[in-house]
């Protein structure tokens, strides 16, 4: 016997949580399908299909015409069906420009359908699910003369057939004269493919004067003579084994651990579809029950039991199933408890499936290589192990900040359905909470309806509710409460800054910030400074206003706040020392504070103060925010959580303005060859440049503290009160990432280089062709979208466009590359005589000693003439010589940084080059020394390494003693004709050495070649 659940139940239960498939296709109403696992096989067949744009339209109503196709599809393949016609009109109704006719009338001929009395078809009509039957049992080779299928009562011995072999299995609704949908249609296409073919022994037929009669044999099954079992290994030919041989059914289990059919489609895997359960249940459940609901004779020992939750076996929860334990209990409320008996090892497989609610935090289309899917931001009730923001592939749209239903499979590591949960709104009338919080004693009744507690429920404890007070709660598919919320505010919100009484004004104020960034002193209706009505500083309050403009304030339930509240009053000062707060654009996850995070979505209202610009900038959902990088400034800030941990709005003070980096100040160019003289006016000193600015082409001022050296592409800038320019983005490769392979999994990639490629005219383009010209991860699309700009020599800017690309060996190209797709292209005009003819040259008597390319650039050169500074044209030169392509120099905060192309072709991006001028070190001696080397009793030489020396470097000079000398003392000074000479001295080592070192730690600050004299 089988426990059966609820139509709605079951409904919900294929539409979520039966199926988990890898190869089927996806259709943005999914939700909508109650047969996913027949309408993933027959769709991926070619037999039913969706709609161009990407719907399946479950519901629709299936009409004559389109099931003649289905039929046709099934016995002939969706490709040679594709290509019936009609020669004449098979009916008057349907002529041979008819979109069915060639599969009406193949179905005609092979006497799988029929018309009407009338001649007519109509083709547009509804068809019964009593005529699909019919027309599926011909596929399978039932006789309708002979099987009664006509007059009056054919449906009476089609529906009697159907059932029987099981059409209909899977809709236990089935009535045969309702009109089939199409997910009917697929549903029981997909039976029939599972179902036995049938053939007659003998067919005649005897006409004597007007008297017909048919005589026959009995039907029987057909043969499997081929042995291709594919579907069933029973001897016997399913349709599918005849006409779809490259469909594959076979046992396994799904990523929940339950019993499934896994289908495949020659190799490619179409889907895993769990089986049905002989028992299942949505709340606890003891052994007992379990064991009559299996309607077992005898006991099965617990050995023979495996018991799963979200798909992790759970070892120690075996049991023996038996009809006399009721203490034993499986499952809780909201959770899917399904047990699956094998009758022929006598084993039990137990699997619980919970729910758990989340929000949409936002949807991400299909782009490049990368199916669409969901974020979703998990609650503090979530599964073992997960955190943060989940993703989901789905082309199903949800709205940003819905709430969600989802199951999640320990196993596979991974989200496995996601579903719109149920809202009811309604005034609390009464809230029960069992003393030991057992799941199944808590409820709440709204409106005089009781909802029941999931086991996982989540947001506010019921324990918390308040008796008549306004309330959203969230149902999951089985009707239990997930989430619960209060509808607490009176208005908008604001921070309360400060509050005064009637002593100290004439009337009770309050100083708010408000959601919109305005700040503004308010009279109140009441006393918020003391007494009963007191509202701490730091406060988030929301707000009404009477016909008087005074204001009423609430203080929510409570507020998250870096800062020491009540005792600190006084709000944005920084006193805290706060130095954790962490927020970063695009990612859910907001650091208050030490140990405290909340999580945001695209309707958190992020409230700014940069106390630098003494100004307040508003932003509306963490797409749009700002990243704020606390460990560099002290941050004050000011949180509200309706539910659960997800903010709805944060006040944040910064006190280092440097410190947001502004995500809506994004994608900034500054063209370096534009670049004008040093401007002084009542906005500051600052360069101007011709730039992009968030995709249009503009002149922006760039404060002089950041030089006039800037060129490429930015990811974000800050501006301040006068619209100057004060911070580009520093960190990585100007805030990007650096490009590897265009897929951005860690963020939007920035490639830089010289060269470029027009593929074809389908949006593709080589870039960096210098250096890659043969490596296809700089083959990328161009996004339709995508904005494209072209610099020449002397800076100036124009948009232009894909059409307009040109193939050029040595313009400078900068793109931002997301997810396969160029989104952002500059390219930047390089005169092509530039590459030679006007090489930088290198300055006069400058002799290279030794380059080390890299991420510290080292150069190290010797000039006779004496003290000599390298110019950036110097290095160039110098680099070039090298072999370095692609050069490049930009001011970063005061520091040169290059980029430059290695003659390996690597590149080297944001290095530091650090130049060092050598002088040549002479050698002298005295004539107690030179007395010593002419009698050839001692040598003197400088030590290898040390004929040359930079300012502040070491000189070594090695003795050699012949004789025994060793108890000598040598000295040696140096001095470069302008400084104090620098002496050292060395003594022998007694033990038998026969050299003897003196070094000169520190030459001095020379400027010239210097000499060394060795002493006695």
């Amino acid at each position: 016997m089988k426990k059966f659940l609820s139509l709605v139940l079951a409904l919900v239960m294929t539409m979520s949580l039966v199926t988990v498939s890898a190869g089927a296709k996806d259709f943005t109403d999914d939700s909508e399908i109650t047969y996913k696992e027949a309408v993933d096989v027959i769709s991926a067949l070619g037999v039913v299909d969706g709609y161009s744009g990407g719907d399946f339209r479950p519901d629709d109503v299936l009409t004559r015409g389109a099931a003649a196709k289905i039929i046709c599809n099934l016995i002939l393949g969706p490709t040679t069906a594709s290509a019936l016609s009609a020669g004449t009109a098979p009916f008057k109704d349907v002529p041979v420009t008819n979109t069915f006719a060639g599969y009406i009338t193949y179905c005609s001929q092979q006497g799988i359908i029929s018309g009407y009395a009338d001649g007519t078809f109509r083709p547009t009509g509804t068809l019964s699910g009593n005529a699909f039957m019919k027309m599926l049992l011909g596929a399978l080779g039932y006789d309708s003369s002979i099987e009664g299928y006509t007059g009056p009562n054919w449906t009476v011995s089609v529906i009697k057939q159907a059932v029987g072999i099981g059409l209909d299995d899977g809709n236990d609704e089935f009535v045969g004269s309702k009109a089939v949908t199409r997910q009917e249609a697929a549903l029981y296409a997909f039976n029939m493919l599972q179902a036995t073919m049938v053939e007659y022994d003998q067919q005649n037929t005897i006409v004597v004067g007007d008297i017909t009669i048919n005589t026959t044999s009995s039907r029987k099954d057909v043969v499997n003579n081929d042995k291709n079992e594919s579907i069933s290994e029973d001897n016997k030919m399913q349709f599918a084994e005849r006409y779809f041989d490259d469909l594959k059914l076979s046992d396994g289990t799904d990523d929940f651990a339950r019993p499934a059919n896994v289908w495949r489609l020659k190799a490619e895997k179409i889907g895993t579809y769990a089986k049905e359960a002989d028992a299942s249940y949505t709340a606890k459940v003891a052994v007992d029950d379990i064991y009559a609901d299996l309607d077992l004779g005898s006991s099965v020992d617990k050995k023979d039991v495996t018991v799963y939750e979200d798909g992790a076996e759970l070892k120690d929860k075996a049991v023996d199933i038996t009809k006399n334990d009721d203490d034993t209990e499986f499952g809780a409320n909201g959770v899917l408890t399904e047990v699956f008996y094998d009758d022929d090892d006598d084993t039990v497989v137990i699997t619980m499936v919970n729910t758990y609610v989340g929000t949409i935090n936002r949807s991400v289309a299909a782009k490049g290589n990368k199916d669409a899917y969901v974020e979703i931001a998990v609650e503090d009730v979530k599964p073992d192990g997960v955190n943060g923001i989940q993703d989901f592939e789905t082309v199903e749209e949800f709205e940003d900040d819905a709430y969600v239903l989802y199951t999640y499979s320990q196993s596979a590591d991974e989200v496995k359905s996601v579903a719109l949960a149920e809202q009811v709104s309604g005034t609390v009338t009464r809230a029960e909470n069992n003393a030991k919080d057992e799941d199944e004693r808590k409820a709440l009744t709204i409106d005089g309806t009781r909802y029941t507690a999931s086991k996982n429920i989540a947001g506010e404890d019921i324990g918390n509710v308040s008796v008549d007070e306004d309330y959203d709660v969230y149902l999951d598919a089985y009707g239990y409460l997930i989430y619960v919320e209060e509808v607490d505010e009176i208005g908008d919100y604001a921070l309360l800054m400060n509050t005064q009484d009637k002593g100290d004004f004439s009337n009770n104020r309050a100083l708010l910030v408000f959601a919109d960034g305005t700040e503004k002193v308010v009279d109140t209706t009441e006393n918020y400074k003391n007494g009963d009505d007191k509202i701490d500083n730091g406060t988030i309050v929301t707000y009404r206003v009477d016909e008087d403009g005074d204001y009423t304030l609430k203080a929510v339930k409570a507020t998250l706040t870096s800062e020491n509240i009540p005792t600190d009053t006084d709000i944005g000062d920084y006193t805290s020392n706060n130095t954790d707060f962490s927020m970063e654009n695009d990612k859910a996850t907001v650091t208050l504070y030490s140990g405290k995070t909340v999580t945001t979505n695209s309707s958190t209202v992020f409230v700014v103060y940069n106390d630098t610009s003494d100004d307040y900038t508003v932003y509306t959902g963490i797409k749009n925010a700002p990243s704020i990088d606390g460990s560099t400034t002290k941050v004050e800030s000011y949180a509200y959580c309706k539910s659960g941990k997800m903010a709805t709005i944060v006040f944040i003070f910064v006190q280092d303005g440097s410190a947001i980096e502004d995500d809506s100040n994004t994608t900034l160019f500054l063209a370096k060859e534009s670049v004008s003289n040093l401007i002084h006016d009542k906005d500051g000193d600052y360069f101007e440049y011709q730039a992009i600015v968030n995709g249009e082409v503009q002149t922006v001022k760039v404060d002089e503290n950041q030089g006039k050296n800037l060129n490429g592409m930015y990811k974000n800038y800050s501006v301040d009160k006068y619209g100057i320019i004060t911070k580009v983005s520093t960190n990585g490769d100007h805030g990007y990432v650096s490009f590897i392979d265009g897929e951005g999994d860690s963020g939007k990639e920035y490639l830089t280089g010289a060269g470029i490629d027009k593929i074809s005219a389908d949006y593709t383009v080589l870039l960096d062709t210098a250096n890659h010209k043969d490596d296809t991860n700089y083959t990328i699309t161009v996004a339709d979208d995508a904005k494209i700009f072209y610099v020449d020599e002397d800076g100036n800017i124009e948009t232009s466009s894909y059409r307009a690309i040109a193939k050029d060996s040595n313009d400078k190209v900068y793109a931002v590359v997301d997810e396969y797709l160029v989104e952002f292209l500059v390219i930047e005009e390089v005169d092509d005589k530039s590459s030679g003819d006007d090489k930088p040259e290198l300055s006069k008597d400058i002799e290279v000693r030794d380059v080390s390319l890299g991420s510290t650039t080292t150069i190290e050169y010797y000039r006779e003439a004496g003290k000599i500074t390298l110019s950036e044209d110097d290095i160039i030169a110098i680099l070039q010589d090298k072999g370095c392509t692609d050069i490049s120099v930009e001011d970063v905060s005061g520091t040169a940084k290059w980029t430059y192309t290695k003659p390996n072709g690597g590149t080297v991006k944001n290095a530091t080059v650090t130049a060092t001028q050598v002088y040549v070190v002479n050698l002298k001696l005295d004539a107690d020394v030179q007395a010593l080397v002419d009698a050839k009793t001692i040598s003197v030489e400088i030590a290898e390494g040390s004929e040359y020396v930079a300012a502040k470097g070491q000189v070594k000079i090695v003795l050699t003693h012949n004789t025994s000398t060793f108890g000598s003392t040598f000295n040696a000074n140096s001095t470069d004709g302008s400084k104090v000479p620098v002496t050292a001295s060395g003594i022998g080592d007694a033990t038998g050495n026969k050299t003897q070192t003196i070094t000169i730690n520190n030459v001095g600050a020379i400027a010239t070649d210097i000499t060394v004299t060795v002493s006695k």
